[in-house]
């Protein structure tokens, strides 16, 4: 699969709609404005998902087309943590690249610190797209900021595939053929401090649950019972 269609896959978007993304001439637009062709996945990206809200603004946000544009040491800015804590661009010497490596500013404007952190554009893309799903863009999600047992980690390491792609040592990322999505975060110990999970899927929401023994800080389903009450 594209890192598109596991994105479509993870979120039940059906492969033959292209009706969430925007439209060339809106791109057509930032090119003129900013004087540049952005790089082809970008592009593409923009074009066929870069409207749903669900997979790129649930928590971090993606720029509209009007907001794109260079920090002032000359990385084209596409991407924002939702507290603006961090910012996330391309450097200027790779915009001719079709994948190039995307980079967050985890500084300012005056004092930036970059760091590497996705090899190419489309693995970003799919990182953030985990991100805001398990944060509240799939339908179904859940998260514990307690520890999570060893013996819980084994579980998810035995049944669930790592995304080894965009896992790093403070976060792993596992799916289940990405009809579902776990992220768990490490300590410098190598304890797990917190677990995020996320699907569109009921069935397979209600079945990692109860697969899974944990005391959970939050479960989207308690929201809706919470509504039937009142």
């Amino acid at each position: 699969m594209t890192i598109s269609q596991k994105i479509k896959q993870l979120f039940n978007l059906d492969e033959g709609i292209n009706s969430f993304g925007y439209e060339e001439v809106e791109l057509a637009e930032v090119e003129t404005r900013l004087k540049l062709n952005l790089p082809e996945t970008l592009r593409a990206y923009y074009l066929t998902l870069g409207k749903n809200t669900s997979i790129n603004n649930a928590h971090n946000n993606l720029f509209k087309p009007t907001e794109i544009g260079f920090s002032n040491d000359m990385y084209l800015m596409f991407y924002e943590e939702n507290q603006s804590v961090v910012n996330w661009g391309i450097k200027h010497t790779d915009l001719q690249l079709d994948n190039p490596p995307v980079w967050g500013n985890y500084g300012s404007n005056e004092l930036p610190d970059w760091q590497l952190e996705a090899n190419t554009t489309e693995l970003f893309l799919l990182l953030m797209a985990i991100v805001n799903g398990t944060l509240g863009g799939l339908k179904f999600n859940t998260n514990s900021f307690e520890t999570v047992k060893p013996e819980v980690v084994r579980t998810i390491k035995m049944s669930w595939t790592e995304i080894e792609e965009i896992s790093c040592n403070k976060q792993k990322m596992y799916t289940n053929d990405f009809k579902e999505v776990i992220s768990l975060s490490f300590d410098e110990k190598e304890n797990c401090t917190a677990i995020f999970t996320g699907t569109n899927n009921k069935h397979r929401f209600d079945n990692l649950i109860d697969s899974l023994k944990i005391k959970w800080s939050y479960i989207s389903t308690e929201d809706d019972e919470d509504v039937d009450q009142k």
